[in-house]
Protein backbone atom coordinates (compact mmCIF):
# COMPACT_ATOMS: atom_id res chain seq x y z
CA UNK A 1 0.00 0.00 0.00
CA UNK A 2 0.42 3.91 0.15
CA UNK A 3 3.69 4.57 2.32
CA UNK A 4 2.98 8.43 3.26
CA UNK A 5 6.48 8.94 3.91
CA UNK A 6 7.69 8.28 0.89
CA UNK A 7 4.78 10.92 -1.33
CA UNK A 8 6.86 13.19 -3.02
CA UNK A 9 3.69 15.56 -3.74
CA UNK A 10 0.22 15.31 -4.33
CA UNK A 11 -2.04 16.35 -6.91
CA UNK A 12 -5.74 17.16 -7.23
CA UNK A 13 -7.49 17.43 -10.62
CA UNK A 14 -9.79 20.04 -10.43
CA UNK A 15 -12.37 19.00 -13.14
CA UNK A 16 -15.14 16.17 -12.71
CA UNK A 17 -13.59 12.74 -13.88
CA UNK A 18 -15.50 10.06 -15.85
CA UNK A 19 -15.07 7.11 -13.17
CA UNK A 20 -15.16 4.67 -15.95
CA UNK A 21 -11.61 5.53 -16.83
CA UNK A 22 -9.07 2.45 -15.88
CA UNK A 23 -5.29 2.38 -15.19
CA UNK A 24 -4.53 2.81 -19.04
CA UNK A 25 -6.07 6.35 -19.41
CA UNK A 26 -5.25 7.54 -16.34
CA UNK A 27 -1.38 6.73 -17.71
CA UNK A 28 -1.82 8.35 -21.03
CA UNK A 29 -3.58 11.41 -19.30
CA UNK A 30 -0.52 12.18 -16.52
CA UNK A 31 2.00 11.00 -18.87
CA UNK A 32 1.16 14.16 -21.14
CA UNK A 33 1.29 16.51 -18.19
CA UNK A 34 4.40 14.80 -16.33
CA UNK A 35 7.63 12.69 -17.01
CA UNK A 36 8.16 9.33 -15.56
CA UNK A 37 10.49 10.41 -12.65
CA UNK A 38 8.32 13.05 -11.48
CA UNK A 39 5.47 10.28 -11.19
CA UNK A 40 7.16 8.31 -9.17
CA UNK A 41 6.47 8.41 -5.57
CA UNK A 42 3.60 11.11 -6.39
CA UNK A 43 -0.47 10.67 -5.92
CA UNK A 44 -3.15 11.53 -8.44
CA UNK A 45 -6.64 12.50 -6.81
CA UNK A 46 -9.42 12.39 -8.85
CA UNK A 47 -12.62 12.95 -8.27
CA UNK A 48 -15.95 11.74 -9.94
CA UNK A 49 -19.02 14.37 -10.67
CA UNK A 50 -20.87 13.39 -8.23
CA UNK A 51 -18.50 13.57 -5.88
CA UNK A 52 -18.67 10.07 -4.30
CA UNK A 53 -16.02 8.47 -5.99
CA UNK A 54 -12.15 8.94 -5.85
CA UNK A 55 -9.57 7.20 -7.53
CA UNK A 56 -6.12 7.95 -6.99
CA UNK A 57 -3.05 6.81 -9.23
CA UNK A 58 0.24 6.34 -7.47
CA UNK A 59 3.65 4.53 -8.92
CA UNK A 60 6.05 3.27 -6.91
CA UNK A 61 9.12 0.38 -7.01
CA UNK A 62 7.08 -1.93 -6.56
CA UNK A 63 4.02 -0.77 -9.60
CA UNK A 64 1.60 1.25 -10.48
CA UNK A 65 -1.39 1.67 -7.97
CA UNK A 66 -5.10 2.56 -8.80
CA UNK A 67 -7.02 2.64 -5.81
CA UNK A 68 -10.66 3.43 -5.54
CA UNK A 69 -12.72 4.53 -2.40
CA UNK A 70 -16.39 5.46 -2.64
CA UNK A 71 -19.06 6.62 0.04
CA UNK A 72 -22.77 6.27 0.14
CA UNK A 73 -24.37 8.49 2.21
CA UNK A 74 -22.44 11.33 1.64
CA UNK A 75 -19.71 13.17 -0.70
CA UNK A 76 -16.43 14.57 -0.49
CA UNK A 77 -15.48 17.95 0.40
CA UNK A 78 -13.36 18.25 -3.00
CA UNK A 79 -11.93 21.48 -3.72
CA UNK A 80 -13.76 23.85 -5.41
CA UNK A 81 -10.04 25.52 -7.22
CA UNK A 82 -7.14 23.28 -6.63
CA UNK A 83 -4.47 25.17 -6.59
CA UNK A 84 -0.79 24.85 -6.19
CA UNK A 85 -1.08 25.24 -2.30
CA UNK A 86 1.36 22.20 -1.12
CA UNK A 87 -1.28 19.55 -0.02
CA UNK A 88 -0.15 17.33 2.50
CA UNK A 89 -0.90 13.76 3.53
CA UNK A 90 -2.82 14.95 6.15
CA UNK A 91 -5.49 16.57 3.97
CA UNK A 92 -5.75 13.66 1.74
CA UNK A 93 -6.23 11.09 5.17
CA UNK A 94 -9.10 14.30 5.89
CA UNK A 95 -10.90 14.33 2.46
CA UNK A 96 -11.36 10.45 2.49
CA UNK A 97 -12.99 10.39 5.90
CA UNK A 98 -14.96 13.35 4.61
CA UNK A 99 -13.45 16.09 6.47
CA UNK A 100 -13.56 19.70 4.45
CA UNK A 101 -10.49 20.63 5.58
CA UNK A 102 -8.95 22.40 2.35
CA UNK A 103 -11.29 24.83 1.69
CA UNK A 104 -9.84 26.13 4.74
CA UNK A 105 -6.58 25.91 3.65
CA UNK A 106 -7.28 27.80 1.18
CA UNK A 107 -9.24 30.05 3.44
CA UNK A 108 -6.42 30.24 5.27
CA UNK A 109 -3.89 31.39 2.56
CA UNK A 110 -6.36 33.63 0.70
CA UNK A 111 -7.82 32.13 -2.09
Amino acid sequence: MIDYRNIKKIYFYSKDMDMRVGMHKLQILLSCNFRPIEMMYTLFVFCSKNRKTIKIYYEDEYGTWLLINKINFTKFKWPKDSKEIGYQASDLKALLKGLKVIDEKNKEIGY
